[in-house]
């Protein structure tokens, strides 16, 4: 059997229900009194009811169509199966032509056996189960207020005592809005215009937070200012902070064509593995010194400091005359070797077997001499020979942007014993 329509219900004291307070009166008060156009202060407060009306009767949309001219016009509507606003209701068949034409409730328990319902429309739409009833005014239908539901039989009769008070709701919202066109309102603070108002509120004016959303707003902006601070101590341990004001405003003098081979990054000082030379040169930022590095085959192969400073100045740095000081590789500065000495064995350490190498830290000055060794590592009977001859070599000079320029290098002595 085929669901019959629902006759209306005589409104009755206490259709007075919370879901459908007085409040929607009030905001359209406050909305005309704030210098809205009639029409749209009406289509504000309408739309709150539709959707106060699909929450009360749990519906997934609600739609509101009323009388413009001779035709019922979608004027509010909520949820993604609801009409579009504007849109012209079907007044000649179908359920929403049934309630028209008797001017009662129709309900519709599944679109797919309902032959008052167009199946195949309804199942585009995803309905299943729909009810509607009338908008009255004393004699007069005015509109219809219709619910939908993806599954059937998801409506019952409380829902439609429910959705006939929410019919009458709107009456009296429309005949308000009447009333308040023909006659002056004052004006309200423009602070209160359009204020949000809920379900179950008697004012829309006040809207405290709760203690909730205030201990998110803290816990939220207390992350914020942790994952910031976080951020500033990684970069500054790795640099993200960029150079030091030294070597970001002193500018460095570039080094001889002849003093740059071939180079790719690694650590500094190292011995440089033999092989070819077909890498590529790169220069990098000394972090120590803020000087230039050059490596080749993950070896230091050239390093220049920066101009000097007064720090700089006491520690050595630079050369005479404030110019960089240029770090060469061994096997760089091998190659502008001109005289060279071997160093005599000392008879103490011949005595006592002493083997090994010594290290050198040697300065070279503008002439090609040594002008200074500094030992680095090595046997102590041994170092005093080494330096001794070392002394005596000869370079060619290096130049830096064509100015002869002093540099420093390691120098690498092996002592044996003779066969």
């Amino acid at each position: 059997m085929f669901p019959q329509p629902m006759s209306w219900s005589e409104p009755r004291v206490d259709d007075l229900n919370p879901l459908a307070q007085p409040d929607l009166v009030q905001a359209l008060e406050q909305q005309i009194a704030a210098r809205f156009p009639p029409g749209l202060a009406l289509d504000l407060v309408l739309n709150e009811l539709v959707v106060r009306a699909a929450t009360a009767t749990r519906a997934r949309s609600a739609a509101l169509a009323l009388k413009r001219g001779d035709d019922m016009v979608c004027r509010a509507a909520t949820g993604e199966h609801a009409p579009d606003l504007g849109i012209p209701l079907n007044t000649r068949d179908g359920l929403s032509g049934a309630c028209l034409r008797t001017h009662q409730s129709q309900l519709c328990l599944d679109t797919e056996t309902d032959p008052r319902v167009d199946a195949a429309a309804s199942r585009r739409l995803g309905i299943r189960s729909m009810l509607i009833v009338p908008v009255l005014e004393g004699e007069e239908l005015v509109g219809v207020l219709e619910v939908f539901a993806t599954d059937p039989a998801e409506f019952v009769d409380s829902d439609q005592n429910l959705l006939e008070i929410f019919a009458r709701e709107v009456s009296r919202i429309r005949r308000a809005a009447l009333e308040l066109e023909q006659r002056p309102v004052p004006a309200i603070p423009p602070a209160q215009m359009l204020q949000p108002f809920s379900m179950g509120q008697s004012s829309p004016l006040q809207k405290t937070r709760a203690p909730y959303e205030i201990w998110t707003l803290i816990l939220g902006t207390l992350a914020i200012l942790l994952a910031v601070a976080l951020s500033f101590m990684i970069g500054s341990r790795v640099g993200w902070l960029g150079l030091s004001s030294r070597g970001a405003h002193n500018p460095l003098p570039l080094p001889a064509a002849d003093s740059v081979k071939g180079s790719t990054p690694a650590a500094a000082r190292a011995k440089q593995p033999t092989g070819g030379s077909d890498s590529t040169a790169k220069a990098a930022s000394d972090d120590k010194a803020g000087g230039l590095v050059v490596y080749d085959r993950g070896k230091v192969v050239f390093r220049i400091k920066p101009a000097a400073g007064p720090s700089a100045q006491k520690t050595g740095d630079t050369a005479p005359g404030g110019s960089a000081r240029v770090w060469l590789a061994p096997e760089l500065a091998e190659s502008r070797l001109r005289q060279r000495s071997e160093p005599q064995y000392p008879a103490d350490a011949l005595a006592a077997h002493r083997t090994g190498d010594v290290v050198l830290e040697v300065l070279v000055g503008a002439d090609g001499s040594v002008a200074s060794t500094r030992p680095v590592s090595g046997d102590p009977l041994l170092v005093a020979a080494a330096a001794d001859a070392v002394r005596t070599w000869r370079y060619e000079p290096y130049r830096v942007q064509g100015r002869p320029a002093e540099f420093q290098t390691d120098v690498t002595l092996k002592f044996s014993l003779p066969d």
